[in-house]
C-alpha cells in the first residue's frame, strides 16, 4: 500500500470500509486456542478436507490491511485510524467461542443493515462453504502463532469465488441459444431491432472489497439486485449515441417555437468544429426526451437498454465478461467524448456502438428499487432521480473504476441538469 493511499485513510468513508473488515476478521478470530486449527475445523467442514493455503490467501487479500499478517490490528490501514482494531490474537474471552457459533453468525451476516458503517455482506454470498472453513482454520493457526504456510500469487488467484457464480445462470457468450436471440433486423435508419423475449437483468455480485464504502458511497451492486430473468417485448433503439449533428438539427427546428436550452461547450448555438460526430453531451434529460419525441422515438426503458447492452447471456460489459480499456472510451483515454462508433470490438451482441463508455445515458426511468430489491434503501430513490446507463468518459464525477461500465450498474442523475459526460439515444 502506498502513503497516498494510506493518507485517504484518515476519511470518513475510509472507516467505514475499515470497521467492516474488523468486524468481519474480528470474528474469525474468536475461536480456542485448545487443538490443531486444521484438525478441530476440519471435523466440522463438511467437504472433510481443509485447505490453509486457500484460507490463508483469501485472510491476506482482504482482512491483513486492517488487522495485520499476525492479527493483531496494527495492519496499514489499522494504524492510520481511530478506534484502533482490536488486538484480538490476545482477546482470550473473545476466542472462546465454538467455531460452529462463529460460522453460523458470519455465513449470515452479522451487521445486516446495509446503511450502517460496520455493514458486511454474509459469508454464504461471498465465499463457497469450503472456502469458509479454510478462512476459519487459518484464522485459529494464526492466533496461535503458528503461520508457518506460504502462498504464492497463484494462490491469490479468483478470491473469492461467489457460489452463485457456479449455479449456471450465466450461458457463456458465443453459444448456439445466444448467438440465435442476437441476430439483429432491419429497422428505421440508424437502429437495431431487439426482438423478443427473455434476458438476465441485475447482478448478483457482493463488494466484497468494500469498495463503494471505500470510495464514500454505498456498497456497491446493491442497487442493481436482485438478478433476475425479464421478458421484454421486442424494440428498436439507435445503433449509435445522438450526436451534435443530430442535435444541431433539433435546435434548428425549435428555433422560434420552443426555447432548447444552450449548451455550455457550443458556441453561438453551434457545436464545436468538427465534433460534427461526437455524441452531443450536458443536455438535461427532459431536453434528451424531446429530442426523441421530436424524431418519432421515445428514451428507451432501463431494461430496454440493459439487454441491448448484454444480450441474453448475461455478459459483464457489451463485449464480454473481461474489462479492457481498448474497448471503449473508459478511464479518461482521451479526456473527452470521440467520434461515435469508433470501437468496433467493443460493440454489444446486437451490434450498438457506445454502450459503455464516452458518454453515459439518459434513460426513461425514476431511479427506484428493482422488484425484490426493496430491501435496501437507498435514500435517493423515489421520483427526484433519472438512471443513467453505460458509464461515460469521465465516470460521471467519479472514480474512473471497471465496474462503472459494467452493463448492468446504474447511475442517476437529476432531470433538470446537464452533466458532461451523459448523453443519450433513442428508442422506438
Amino acid at each position: 500500500m502506498s502513503m497516498n493511499e494510506v493518507s485517504r485513510l484518515k476519511t470518513p468513508f475510509s472507516w467505514m470500509a475499515v470497521s467492516c473488515l474488523s468486524i468481519l476478521t474480528a470474528s474469525l478470530l474468536l475461536f480456542s486456542q485448545n487443538a490443531s486449527a486444521a484438525e478441530t475445523v476440519q471435523s466440522r467442514s463438511r467437504s472433510g478436507k481443509i485447505d490453509l493455503r486457500n484460507g490463508k490467501a483469501i485472510y491476506t487479500k482482504y482482512c491483513f490491511y486492517c488487522h495485520g499478517r499476525k492479527g493483531r490490528g496494527d495492519g496499514a490501514i489499522g494504524i492510520a485510524v481511530k478506534p484502533k482494531p482490536i488486538d484480538f490474537v490476545h482477546d482470550v474471552e473473545r476466542m472462546s467461542r465454538p467455531d460452529e457459533e462463529l460460522m453460523k453468525s458470519i455465513e449470515n451476516g452479522i451487521i445486516k443493515d446495509t446503511k450502517s458503517r460496520l455493514y458486511m455482506p454474509p459469508w454464504r454470498e461471498v465465499l463457497n462453504e469450503t472456502e469458509r472453513w479454510n478462512v476459519l482454520a487459518y484464522v485459529r493457526l494464526l492466533a496461535k502463532g503458528e503461520d508457518n504456510i506460504e502462498i504464492g500469487e497463484a494462490d491469490m488467484q479468483g478470491l473469492p469465488k461467489s457460489e452463485k457464480e457456479t449455479e449456471g445462470v450465466r450461458q457463456p457468450s458465443g453459444s448456439p441459444a445466444a448467438a440465435a436471440a442476437v441476430r439483429a433486423l432491419p429497422g428505421p435508419q440508424g437502429m437495431v431491432y431487439i426482438p423478443e423475449g427473455e434476458f438476465i437483468m441485475g447482478t448478483d455480485k457482493v463488494d466484497v472489497e468494500a469498495m463503494g464504502l471505500r470510495f464514500g458511497s454505498a456498497p456497491y451492486y446493491m442497487n442493481e439486485k436482485p438478478q433476475r430473468r425479464v421478458w421484454l417485448k421486442g424494440y428498436y433503439i439507435d445503433k449509435y449515441e445522438v450526436t451534435n449533428r443530430a442535435y444541431q438539427e433539433f435546435v434548428d427546428a425549435m428555433k422560434g417555437r420552443v426555447r432548447v436550452a444552450p449548451l455550455g461547450y457550443w458556441k453561438n448555438g453551434v457545436y464545436p468544429e468538427g465534433e460534427g460526430d461526437y455524441p452531443v453531451h450536458s443536455v438535461h434529460w427532459y431536453a434528451a426526451q424531446a429530442y426523441c419525441r421530436w424524431r418519432g422515438k421515445r428514451l428507451p426503458t432501463e431494461a430496454e437498454w440493459e439487454k441491448a447492452a448484454r444480450g441474453i447471456d448475461g455478459r459483464e460489459y457489451p463485449w464480454g465478461n473481461e474489462y479492457s480499456r481498448d474497448r471503449a472510451n473508459n478511464q479518461s483515454n482521451f479526456g473527452g467524448p470521440i467520434a461515435v462508433g469508433k470501437y468496433e470490438n467493443g460493440k454489444s451482441p446486437y451490434g450498438l456502438y457506445d454502450m459503455a463508455g464516452n458518454v453515459a445515458e439518459w434513460v426513461e426511468d425514476w431511479y427506484k428499487p428493482y422488484p425484490g430489491g426493496e430491501g435496501y434503501k437507498d435514500p435517493k430513490y423515489g421520483e427526484q432521480y433519472k438512471v443513467v446507463r453505460g458509464g461515460g468518459w469521465g465516470g460521471m464525477g467519479h472514480y474512473n473504476l471497471p465496474l462503472y461500465y459494467s452493463t448492468s450498474h446504474r447511475e442517476k442523475g437529476k432531470p433538470t441538469e446537464g452533466y458532461r459526460d451523459v448523453g443519450f439515444r433513442c428508442a422506438k
